[in-house]
C-alpha cells in the first residue's frame, strides 16, 4: 500500500469517529446544567455533603432549581438528558439525571425515577425523586409512595424546640402525593400505613390478596369521583 493509499484509508476511519464524538458531545447549555449537577454531586463540595441527618438542605434547594430550569427548557433537552444517562458513570450523577428525564415527560423514567426514590444510596437523590414524582401525579407511582412510607431513614430536627425531633422528607412527601392523588378516595394516613406494611412486610398470601382489593376498591372510587367531575 502507498502512502497516498494509507492517508486515504485512515482518514476513512478517523473521519466517522471524530464526526461521532461531535455530535455525542453534550450542548453548550446542556453543558452547563451537567457541571452544575456534577458540584452538587461530588463528595468533596462541602455545600452537596447530605448525611441522614438536617443541616445540608442548600444542596436540595439547588438540585430543584437545577430541575425546575430543565422543565422550563422542555421535552429539547430530554435526547441529551437520554444519552447522558446512557454513558454517565457516577451513580449519583445518574440518578439525578432518572429524575429530570422523568421531569421531562419521559415515561420510562418514572418507574426508574420511582426505584431511584425507594432505593438510591444518595438521599438528595431520594427527595428530588419523591418531589418530582409528586408534581406529575402519575398514577402507576401510587405503591412505590406506598413503599416509601415504610422507608426507615430519618433525619434529625433539633430547632425551635425542646426535644430533638425525627422525620424523613420522602415519607412525609409521599404521604402529600398519595392525598394529592387519591382525592376524595383517600382512606386516612392509618389505612394507608397498613397498606404499605402489608407490601413490605413479607405478610401471607391472603393479606397480600386483601390488600390488592383495597387498592382495586380505591382504583374504582377515584375513576367514579372523576367521571362525577
Amino acid at each position: 500500500m502507498n502512502r497516498n493509499h494509507l492517508i486515504t484509508a485512515l482518514l476513512f476511519l478517523l473521519v466517522p469517529c471524530l464526526v461521532l464524538r461531535w455530535n455525542d458531545a453534550p450542548s453548550p447549555l446542556f453543558a452547563g446544567i451537567l457541571a452544575r449537577l456534577r458540584h452538587e454531586c461530588d463528595p468533596g463540595n462541602p455545600d452537596g455533603e447530605y448525611y441522614w441527618r438536617q443541616g445540608t438542605m442548600p444542596t436540595e434547594r439547588k438540585r430543584e432549581a437545577i430541575i425546575e430550569e430543565c422543565r422550563k427548557l422542555g421535552g429539547r433537552m430530554l435526547s441529551e438528558v437520554r444519552n447522558q444517562i446512557e454513558r454517565e458513570t457516577d451513580d449519583e450523577v445518574r440518578g439525578m439525571l432518572i429524575v429530570i428525564a422523568a421531569a421531562l415527560g419521559d415515561d420510562e423514567a418514572i418507574e426508574k425515577a420511582s426505584r431511584e426514590m425507594t432505593w438510591s444510596e444518595y438521599p438528595a437523590v431520594r427527595i428530588s425523586a419523591a418531589k418530582t414524582l409528586r408534581r406529575l401525579k402519575d398514577p402507576r407511582t401510587k405503591e412505590w409512595f406506598l413503599t416509601a412510607l415504610q422507608d426507615d431513614h430519618f433525619v434529625v430536627n433539633g430547632a425551635c424546640g425542646t426535644l430533638r425531633e425525627k422525620f424523613y422528607p420522602v415519607r412525609s412527601i409521599a404521604q402529600v402525593a398519595l392525598r394529592d392523588m387519591m382525592g376524595k378516595s383517600y382512606p386516612g394516613d392509618a389505612q394507608m400505613q397498613k397498606m404499605s406494611s402489608m407490601m413490605n412486610g413479607g405478610h401471607s398470601y391472603e393479606s397480600l390478596q386483601e390488600r390488592q382489593h383495597q387498592l382495586e376498591e380505591l382504583a374504582k372510587e377515584e375513576l367514579a369521583l372523576r367521571a362525577k367531575k
